[in-house]
C-alpha cells in the first residue's frame, strides 16, 4: 500500500487557516475599518457575512466539481484565494468587497475538500486524523484572524497586508503540493447527484445534527458578547471566553474524531456532544457570569467544534464514493443553520436566558437525532461489501449507509 502524503494534507490545512483569516480580517477592527473606508459598520459586516451566504449557494456545485475534477478544482480555489486576498490591497471598500467575494467563492471548494484530500492522499487508518487536522485548521484560522486584528488594532492596511501575505504563501505551497497525484483514489469518480446523496440512509439525520450544531456555534460566535453583557461581563472578558472556546475546539478536533473513529463510535461522540453542550448552554441560561462562561466554553468548544470533523470522518468511511457531495450538503445545511439561527437569536438579545435556553434545547434535540445514527461500517466490511456488490454500489440506492 502506498504511504500517506501528509505534505498535501498540511498544505490544505494551511489554506484553511488562510481562508478563515480572510473571512474574519475585519472582525476585530470593524469600527476602525468603517472609518478608514468611509462606510458604516454594517457595510464592514457584509465583508464577513458574504461568506456563509455564498457558501449555501455554492456548496453543492463545489462538491460536484471536486468529485469530477479533484485537483483542477482545488487549484482554482487556491488561485481565487490568493487573487481575492491581493485585490484588497488596493485599499478601497469596493476592492475589499470584490476581494472578499472572490475568497468567499473559493471557500466552499476548499472546505469541501477536507474529506477528499484525506481520502486521496492518506491511508485509511490515517484519514480520521487528516480530516481532524483539516477541520481544526479552520478554528486555528479564526484564532489567527482575531489575534492579528487585536495585535494591530489601529492600522487596517497592515491587518489586510498580513492576511494577504499568509494567503499568498499558503497558496503557493498548496499549488506545489497539488503536483502530486492522489495515490489512493483516481481523480475522476462517478458524479453522485444531490438527490442520490440525500437518499443515502442517515444523511438527512446527520444533516439535522450538523444544522443544529453549526447553527449554535455560529450564533454563539456572533452574539456571545451582547448576550453576556447584561451579566456585567466586559467585551475583553467575553473575548477571552471566545478564545478559550476556540482553543478548546482545536484540541477537540485533534482528539475526539480520531478516537471516535478507532472505536467506530462517531454516533456516541455526536450524542455526547448534544447532551454536554446542551447542559453547558443551559448553565449560561440560569447562571451567566465570568466563571460559568469559562466553565461552559471548554466543553462547548472541545465537543461542538469537533462534531463536524467526526461527521465528516463517518461520511468518508461509510460512503467515500459520495463523500464530496455529502460533505457539500453538510457544509450547506450547517451554514444555513448558522444564518437562520443567528437571525432568530438577534431578536432575543434583550432576553439572554431565552437565547441560551434555546441553544440548550436545540442541542438536546441534536442528541435525540444522533441516537438515530448507527456507528457506520468498518473499512474492512465496507471493502468486502464493495467487492460483493461490484458496480451496483455506484447505482442509486447502492451506497453504504451513513446511519
Amino acid at each position: 500500500m502506498p504511504s500517506s502524503r501528509w505534505s498535501v494534507v498540511v498544505a490544505f490545512a494551511l489554506v484553511g487557516v488562510a481562508t478563515q483569516v480572510c473571512w474574519l480580517t475585519y472582525a476585530a477592527v470593524t469600527t476602525m475599518a468603517a472609518g478608514h473606508y468611509g462606510v458604516s459598520d454594517q457595510a464592514i459586516g457584509w465583508l464577513a457575512n458574504i461568506f456563509p451566504l455564498l457558501f449555501v449557494v455554492l456548496a453543492v456545485p463545489a462538491g460536484f466539481a471536486l468529485d469530477r475534477w479533484f485537483r483542477p478544482t482545488l487549484a482554482v480555489g487556491v488561485v481565487l484565494l490568493a487573487v481575492g486576498a491581493a485585490v484588497r490591497l488596493l485599499d478601497t471598500y469596493e476592492a475589499a468587497l470584490v476581494g472578499q467575494v472572490l475568497v468567499a467563492v473559493a471557500q466552499p471548494v476548499l472546505a469541501n475538500a477536507i474529506t477528499r484530500v484525506a481520502a486521496g492522499y492518506l491511508r485509511p487508518d490515517d484519514r480520521p486524523l487528516g480530516i481532524s487536522i483539516g477541520a481544526g485548521a479552520t478554528y486555528v484560522g479564526m484564532i489567527a484572524a482575531i489575534g492579528i486584528g487585536t495585535a494591530i488594532p489601529h492600522d487596517v492596511e497592515l491587518v489586510v497586508g498580513v492576511g494577504t501575505a499568509i494567503c499568498a504563501l499558503t497558496s503557493v505551497y498548496a499549488l506545489v503540493a497539488l503536483r502530486v497525484a492522489p495515490p489512493f483514489r483516481g481523480e475522476e469518480v462517478p458524479l453522485v447527484p444531490v438527490r442520490t446523496a440525500w437518499r443515502v440512509p442517515g444523511v438527512p439525520v446527520l444533516s439535522a445534527v450538523v444544522f443544529i450544531g453549526m447553527g449554535v456555534f455560529v450564533s454563539l460566535a456572533t452574539w456571545l458578547e451582547p448576550l453576556l453583557k447584561p451579566a456585567g461581563l466586559p467585551a475583553d472578558t467575553v473575548g477571552m471566553i471566545m478564545l478559550a472556546m476556540l482553543v478548546a475546539g482545536v484540541a477537540g478536533c485533534v482528539v475526539v474524531p480520531p478516537a471516535a473513529a478507532r472505536r467506530r463510535a462517531e454516533r456516541t461522540a455526536l450524542l455526547g456532544t448534544g447532551l454536554l453542550v446542551g447542559a453547558a448552554c443551559l448553565l449560561l441560561a440560569v447562571a451567566p457570569g465570568d466563571v460559568t462562561g469559562f466553565v461552559a466554553a471548554v466543553p462547548i468548544g472541545f465537543l461542538l467544534l469537533a462534531a463536524l470533523p467526526a461527521a465528516f470522518a463517518l461520511v468518508e468511511r461509510t460512503d467515500a464514493g459520495a463523500a464530496g457531495t455529502i460533505t457539500a450538503l453538510l457544509w450547506m445545511v450547517g451554514n444555513a443553520g448558522g444564518i437562520l439561527l443567528s437571525f432568530a437569536v438577534g431578536y432575543l438579545l434583550d432576553t439572554p436566558a431565552a437565547a441560551f435556553g434555546l441553544f440548550g434545547a436545540l442541542m438536546l434535540g441534536a442528541a435525540l437525532f444522533a441516537r438515530g445514527l448507527k456507528q457506520g461500517r468498518s473499512e474492512k466490511s465496507h471493502d468486502e461489501s464493495a467487492t460483493a456488490e461490484g458496480h451496483d454500489a455506484a447505482a442509486p440506492g447502492g451506497h453504504a449507509a451513513v446511519d
